[in-house]
C-alpha cells in the first residue's frame, strides 16, 4: 500500500524497558515461538495443551480475575466444571494464536491475502464503506484479533491505524510494530492518541479501537456482561463529536490452520448516538463487543481483570444491558 495517503505520519509505539536483559528476554521469546510454530500441528497442539494447563495452573492471578470474569459473562451457561474448561480455553486460545501469529505474515499476507477469509460483511457495513466518510472500528480481543486489521483494510477500510499500547521490552515493541505495520496499517501509541485519532477520521480514514479491557485514567462506568466496569470516557465524547460511523468486526479462527471467519456486521451510526450521553454510549459499545464475544467465548481472552476498582451494580445505578 505504498501509495496510500497516510493522514497521519509513521510514529514509534515503543517500550521503555531496554538492556541486556530486555534483549535477552526479546531473542529468547523470538527463538522460542519461532521454533515452535514450525512444529507439526499435533505437535502444536500437544505443546499448547501442556502449556495452557500448566499456566493455568501456576498463574493464579490470571486464573482467578478468569473464572470471576466467566462467572459473570457466562455463569447462567456454566457449572464449575464449565468455567475451568473455558478458563483452559482462554489459555489455550492465546498460546496457540502466539504461535500462530509469528507465521501469519509468511503464511498470509500477499496476493491471495482474501483466499484465507470467509467474509460476512452486512449492508450496514458496506453503507458504512460506500460513503467513504471513515470512522472508527472496534474489535474486542476475540479470535486472531491482530488478523483484524489486514483484512479490514483489504475490504477498503483504509488508510487504516490501530491504538495499541506497546509492550515495555523495548526490543520486542520494535519487532511487534514492524510484524503488524506489514500487515497494511499503522499504529497509533495509545497515550496522545486523541489528535492522531480524530485527524486520521476526519480525512476519512479508519481508527481500530479494543475497549474491552479495563480502562485507567478519567473513566466511566458502564455495564459490561451485566457487571459495571471502567470504560474509556474519552471516546463516548469523541463517537458525538466525530459524527461518524461506529463498526464493529471479528475474526475469528477456524480448525484450518491459517483460515479465518471474519464478520463484520453492526454498526452505530452518528444519528442513533448523538443525543446520548458517555455512559448510554458506552454501554452501547459494551453490548456490541458482549455479542461478538458470545459468538466463541472459548477464543476470548477472559485472562483480564475486567472489573478491578469497579462499583458494585447498586451502587453504580447502571442497567444490564442484556434486560435491554
Amino acid at each position: 500500500m505504498a501509495d496510500l495517503e497516510w493522514p497521519v505520519p509513521a510514529q514509534p509505539v515503543l517500550g521503555d524497558r531496554d538492556g541486556a536483559l530486555a534483549r535477552a528476554e526479546y531473542l529468547l521469546y523470538r527463538a522460542a515461538v519461532g521454533f515452535v510454530s514450525h512444529w507439526p500441528r499435533p505437535a502444536q497442539a500437544a505443546f499448547v495443551e501442556v502449556l495452557a494447563r500448566t499456566a493455568k495452573a501456576l498463574d493464579a492471578r490470571h486464573s482467578g480475575a478468569a473464572r470471576g470474569y466467566v462467572r459473570q459473562a457466562l455463569g447462567s451457561r456454566l457449572d464449575e466444571a464449565g468455567v475451568e474448561r473455558t478458563v483452559l480455553a482462554a489459555w489455550k486460545h492465546l498460546i496457540g494464536l502466539t504461535i500462530e501469529d509469528a507465521r501469519f505474515n509468511e503464511r498470509v499476507l500477499g496476493p491471495e491475502l482474501e483466499r484465507h477469509f470467509d467474509v460476512e460483511l452486512s449492508a450496514d457495513a458496506r453503507r458504512a464503506l460506500d460513503a467513504r466518510s471513515g470512522g472508527l472500528f472496534v474489535v474486542p480481543h476475540v479470535g486472531m484479533w491482530e488478523a483484524m486489521p489486514a483484512i479490514g483494510a483489504v475490504l477498503g477500510f483504509r488508510p487504516a491505524y490501530v491504538v495499541s499500547r506497546p509492550p515495555r521490552n523495548l526490543p520486542l515493541s520494535r519487532f511487534a510494530q514492524a510484524t503488524r505495520e506489514a500487515r497494511g496499517y499503522r499504529l497509533i501509541h495509545r497515550h496522545g492518541a486523541i489528535e492522531g485519532l480524530m485527524e486520521v477520521v476526519e480525512k476519512g480514514g479508519w481508527v481500530g479501537l479494543m475497549l474491552d479491557q479495563r480502562a485507567r485514567g478519567k473513566t466511566i462506568v458502564a455495564p459490561f456482561f451485566g457487571r459495571p466496569a471502567h470504560c474509556e470516557r474519552s471516546i463516548p465524547i469523541l463517537v458525538r463529536r466525530l459524527k461518524k460511523p461506529v463498526v464493529f468486526g471479528a475474526t475469528y479462527r477456524t480448525a484450518r490452520p491459517f483460515h479465518y471467519r471474519t464478520v463484520i456486521d453492526r454498526v452505530l451510526w452518528p444519528e442513533e448516538l448523538s443525543r446520548l450521553g458517555p455512559e448510554a454510549i458506552a454501554s452501547a459499545i459494551n453490548r456490541e463487543m458482549e455479542r461478538q464475544i458470545l459468538v466463541a467465548p472459548e477464543q476470548y481472552f477472559w485472562l483480564h481483570d475486567r472489573y478491578r476498582k469497579a462499583p458494585p451494580l447498586e451502587a453504580s445505578g447502571a442497567a444490564d444491558p442484556r434486560r435491554d
